[in-house]
């Protein structure tokens, strides 16, 4: 051989190596690597409109998961709660891993929608992290429309997500230890499965930088009574109406005292599937420190909802935006209180409530209420008389 082919060879050689090194360098580059086919890894999640019309088809072979919602239009007709609504319900399901700061994340998979839900254009696919107990549950994600996958329909897209790409502020990435897969139906009424590999996660550790130290909160006040016996205290409180709550009826009762709640879940009211949930929420004025705290709601159910055993109540305070809305609820059961059925309760939630659950109350901004009726069919009106707020003048 030449010498001129000897050094052609060589560089041919040299430029294999480089790329088999390249390969070698890609295929680490990843710090965590999902396991897409082990379907015990995978927790499905009924919380917030989940359900579990789906089926797991993992292939150890190719390393793919392939995930098929199980829908059809005769879900309409269902008297399933989760599987009748079918414009609110989602799939989700969620894997673990050991929390990690995710504020520099880079997020690779590579995903095949059947053309059926391309050309369908309804249901919306989220990728998306989640905190654990030790961040509060935080929620970060990325939606996709199916618009997203127009020229790419019944073949493998490559999808890359950098933090900054998350539809959530970067401190909602924080000790992440859910990796999330959701589905949002939207009224599809498809049945295919839709395929996903190569999903990894890099961390860019070097890059990341530690959180801001949180400004101390001092309260403003150290008490407030809120008394439901004007119209302007109950324009104040308001009801949250969105997929999972639902509106209620809100005027003086008929001594003038206390806020009349008429409820709006009889099954002929409710949209399809919805629960008939009822938040009831009373802003503060401001962010506040419930690091220790009372609340006391005086309230009066009547005696029918005892008899049937069905309502519930969870009490709660939240956070605004600039907590990221954590909430803190603690539930109370009308059986604990069965022997006051029909006269005025005083119920009260305090920070014992939340010794060993609930999130940071830093930068609380309402208190509330929630009635679950639980598939109950009585309507007769609930009355709330007041709500008072008891707080340390100054944040620990």
């Amino acid at each position: 051989m030449s010498l001129e082919g000897i050094r052609r060879l060589l560089m041919l050689t040299a430029l294999l190596m480089c790329g088999a090194a390249t390969t070698q360098a890609s295929e680490r580059e990843f710090d965590i690597r999902v396991n897409l086919t082990e379907p015990t890894l995978w927790t499905i999640d009924t919380v917030h409109l989940g359900n579990h019309q789906l089926s797991l088809s993992p292939d150890s072979t190719a390393a793919v998961l392939a995930v098929r919602p199980l829908w059809s239009a005769k879900d309409t007709q269902s008297g399933t709660k989760g599987i009748s609504n079918v414009e609110t319900s989602r799939l989700h399901l969620y894997q673990l891993m050991s929390s990690r700061d995710c504020t520099q994340v880079e997020v690779e998979f590579e995903i095949n929608m059947p053309r059926q839900y391309v050309d369908e254009g309804k249901m919306q696919f989220v990728f998306s992290l989640q905190a654990g107990a030790q961040g509060d549950y935080l929620f970060n994600g990325r939606t996709f429309t199916m618009a997203d996958f127009a020229g790419s329909a019944g073949r493998y897209k490559k999808i890359r997500i950098a933090a900054a790409d998350f539809n959530e502020p970067p401190e909602k990435l924080r000790a992440i230890e859910r990796i999330n897969l959701l589905f949002h139906r939207k009224g599809s009424m498809e049945s295919a499965p839709i395929s996903i590999r190569n999903l990894g996660l890099r961390f860019n550790s070097a890059k990341i930088v530690p959180p801001a130290p949180e400004p101390m909160v001092v309260n403003p006040k150290s008490h407030y009574l809120f008394s439901y016996n004007n119209a302007n205290a109950i324009g104040a409180i308001t009801a949250r109406i969105s997929d999972e709550d639902l509106d209620i009826g809100r005027s003086l009762d008929g001594s003038k005292a206390a806020l009349q709640l008429s409820p709006l879940w009889a099954p002929d009211r409710l949209p399809p599937g919805h629960s008939g949930k009822v938040t009831l929420v009373q802003p503060l004025g401001g962010i506040h420190n419930f690091e220790h705290f009372e609340v006391q709601y005086v309230l009066n159910i009547p005696k029918p909802y005892f008899s049937e055993g069905k309502l519930n109540l969870y009490l709660f305070v939240q956070a605004g935006s600039a907590g990221y809305g954590r909430w803190s609820g603690s539930e109370r059961k009308l059986i604990a209180f069965a022997d006051q059925a029909g006269q005025d309760v005083v119920l009260t939630l305090t920070d014992e409530d939340f010794k060993s659950h609930g999130k940071k109350r830093n930068q609380i901004e309402v208190v509330g209420l929630q009635l679950i009726p639980n598939g109950t069919q009585l309507v007769d009106p609930i009355t709330l008389k007041s709500i008072s707020v008891s707080l340390p003048t100054h944040s620990k």
